[in-house]
């Protein structure tokens, strides 16, 4: 008998220890598509994703997982990963257009248990492994999740974020530019004056 209550209490251990406070990378609402190009919903291309925390709305700085185009490896989604990993973005336009990360995997939040979190996520187009710089970019709301206290099988859903409207950046010119190009104009006007 006290090798049953043993490996019960064993087993019980293992399963908590297997289902820490986590989250999962996948948009299950029921909106039938989560991003836009441009105005148009995205059903099928793929996008590079980076999903953000912080402990406020202000500080939204944390990578959980960046998700990129230009990589091919996926993560084991069987194993918690620790935050800050990168993986691959095949397929994570998915049925409908909904986000999903492909891998499965779901993304430690222990050091947060018993906080409210702040997510984000950025979206861009191309092969860039960066959001700052992207042509086509865009971020959705931000969103608030509260993190148990104890550990559980299920982790916290996205399903907050919404439409992500990606659309295209225009480049603002540097103001060291605009002053050079100002410092020019006012020479060739000055040079005109004196040729008059």
């Amino acid at each position: 008998m006290k090798k049953l209550i043993l490996s019960v209490a064993g087993a019980s251990l293992l399963s908590l220890s297997g289902h820490a406070q986590g989250i999962a990378f996948s948009d299950n609402s029921p909106a039938s598509y989560d991003t836009t190009i441009n105005g148009t919903p995205n059903t099928t291309q793929d996008l590079n994703l980076e999903l953000l925390l912080g402990t406020s709305a202000g500080s939204i700085t944390t990578p959980v997982v960046t998700l990129l185009n230009s990589v091919t490896s996926s993560l084991n989604g069987a194993v918690t990963q620790p935050l800050g990993l990168t993986s691959s973005a095949a397929g994570d336009i998915s049925f409908f257009g909904t986000i999903s990360d492909q891998s499965g995997a779901e993304y430690s939040l222990a050091a947060y248990a018993g906080q409210t979190l702040y997510f984000e996520v950025e979206a861009w187009t191309g092969n860039g492994n960066t959001y700052a710089g992207a042509p086509i970019a865009g971020t959705s709301s931000v969103f608030s999740e509260a993190v148990p206290v104890a550990a559980n099988s299920n982790p916290i859903d996205i399903s907050p974020v919404g439409v992500i409207a990606l659309t295209t950046t225009s480049v603002v010119p540097e103001p060291s530019t605009l002053a050079m190009a100002g410092v020019g104009l006012v020479s060739m006007l000055l040079m005109r004056r004196k040729l008059s």
